[in-house]
Order: C-alpha cells, then structure tokens, then sequence
C-alpha cells in the first residue's frame, strides 16, 4: 500500500509514468487478496483449534467427573446404611472385627409393623379373608391388641393339615417384642340377634354331629342335634335345634344319655371359677350314675 502510495504521488508531480503506477496498483490489488485470503485462513485455523480446546477441556471434565464418582462409591462402602428405618436387634460383629462375604454384621427390625403368624383348621380357614379384624393378647398385658388379618395362605400345610394365617398388629404397644407368643383371636363374621349358647355346652357325636344337651320340663336330660353357625371360645351361635329360653345343660353334660333323669343345682362359687375345666373332668365320668346333679342355663339371644 506503501509503495503504491509513493508511486502515485510521484506520478501526479510527473515524474513517474502511468505505466508503472498501474503495475503498482496491480500488485496491490493481488497483494490485497492474497493477505485477505490468509486472514480468513487464520481465522479458520483459531476457530477450529478453540473447539478442538474446548472438545480436549468438556472430555478432562467428564474424566474427572468419572474418577470423582468412583471415589465417593469407594467412600460410601465404608458406610454400612439400613436400607429400612427399624431398631438393631442383633450385632453379631463389633469394630475391629473381620466380616466375611455373605455374613451379617446388624440385623435391624421395623417394629412399627408386626405380624403374628397362626395356623389355624381348614374349616375355620374358609371364613377368613384378607381385611378382618383381630386381637392379639400378649400374657402379662391387661389390654389387647387390634389388629388385622393380612394374609390367608392359599395353601394346605400338608404335616398339620392347617392353614397358615397372619395377623398384623395396628399401632403396636411398645411391650410387644418380635419372637414373643400371643394369643389371636379373629373375627370371620358378624351375627345380630344370634340364638347363642355357651360354647363348652356344645359337644360333638361319634359320628361329628354337634348337639346340646336340655334339662327338660319333665326332670330329664334331652339330647338335641343343633347346627352351629359362628362361634368363638365363648359362645356359639345355634342356628336350628333349640329355641330361645330352653335351658341347656352348660356342666355334666358331657356323655349324658338321652332321657336321663336329671336334678339341677345351683352352682358354688367354685364351680363358677372353674368353668370349663369341669367340662373336662365332666370327660372320665360315662359311667356315673344317671341322678348326678347338672347345671342348666337357658339358651339366650346375644351379638355373636
């Protein structure tokens, strides 16, 4: 630009011809194109080297990323974590102690949720289904309690012939402890206005028929085949056999024969207390006399 900016002046004070101020313009102008060809070049060349900088610093960051979370994985099998909230109910390993492969080092319960497992008989089994309301009785507990029946197994267990049930406690009193033995009682159905008996005055035949035995009018014993719907240790409901206000025979009446003349007592105190278990000694007297004295109560309705 230099040299065309001399020659151009010298041409216009005449001291230089046209001639030689063209060819100074001509090699500006090549000159020019030239340079701006490299520029672009060079251009080119920083753009491509910037990403190739770039692509080299996102690829070391992703390194780097890879390396740091290998290491905190390497930390975080330092630290044994519960995969559930519960209490710690077996430490079997201490610190400074060798844990093997596959060996437990803490054994941790969810004591909010505890399960009471029974095995009860296939006809009782029938009645139960998921959803039903149960109490677990824990001994030395005043109170029981509520709970639910979670699970009705499918399956007949084939060594007790019994079906496995579980019963899951609803807001577990703190007493209660896993591995402890309860007591369960479920509730499969609900009567209203049920004709009822107490249950121990309910015996079963050779042949398995179930019957009661009244204390007749006439001063005789009356054995009479019932059909027993819903029951529990307590009451039973008798759904055909005997009518409300017919007095059963609840002591005695264990192998009492038919038409056997009968004298009814009040029962003592004791007798009161005693309960069933003189239904069970009540068991080894077939052969007694036929005038033993027996206690009657009437059958009564009630909520079974």
């Amino acid at each position: 630009q230099r040299v065309y900016d001399s020659r151009k002046e010298l041409f216009q004070q005449g001291a230089l011809p046209q001639r030689d101020l063209d060819s100074a313009a001509v090699a500006l102008a090549q000159t020019r194109g030239a340079y701006e060809v490299a520029q672009k070049q060079l251009t080119d060349l920083q753009r491509l080297g910037k990403e190739q900088a770039i692509k080299s610093a996102h690829g070391s960051r992703l390194t780097a990323e890879g390396q740091m979370r290998a290491a905190e994985a390497q930390l975080s099998y330092s630290e044994i974590r519960s995969p559930i909230d519960g209490v710690v109910t077996e430490r079997p390993l201490y610190a400074g102690d060798l844990a093997t492969a596959n060996q437990p080092i803490l054994t941790v319960m969810n004591l909010s949720r505890l399960i009471a497992k029974c095995h009860v008989a296939q006809s009782d089994a029938a009645l139960l289904k998921v959803g039903n309301p149960a109490e677990l009785a824990v001994s030395g507990l005043d109170e029981t309690i509520k709970g639910r029946v979670t699970l009705v197994s499918p399956a007949l267990d084939p060594g007790s012939t019994t079906i496995e049930v579980w019963v899951e406690a609803i807001k577990p009193n703190p007493a209660l402890k896993p591995g402890m033995t309860v007591e369960v009682s479920m509730t499969a159905k609900t009567v209203k206005d049920a004709l009822v008996v107490p249950t121990p005055a309910v015996f079963r035949n050779n042949e398995g028929a179930n019957y009661v035995v009244t204390a007749g009018s006439d001063g005789h014993a009356h054995v009479k085949p019932i059909q027993v719907g819903v029951h529990n240790a307590e009451l039973s409901q008798v759904a055909s056999g005997v009518n409300p206000g017919e007095p059963i025979i609840t002591s005695g009446g264990y192998a009492l024969p038919d038409n056997t003349q009968i004298k009814i007592e009040a029962p003592g105190a004791e007798e009161k207390e005693a309960g069933a278990q003189e239904d069970k000694d009540e068991k080894s007297a077939k052969d007694e006399k036929a005038d033993k004295p027996a206690e009657a109560k009437p059958a009564k309705k009630g909520k079974e």
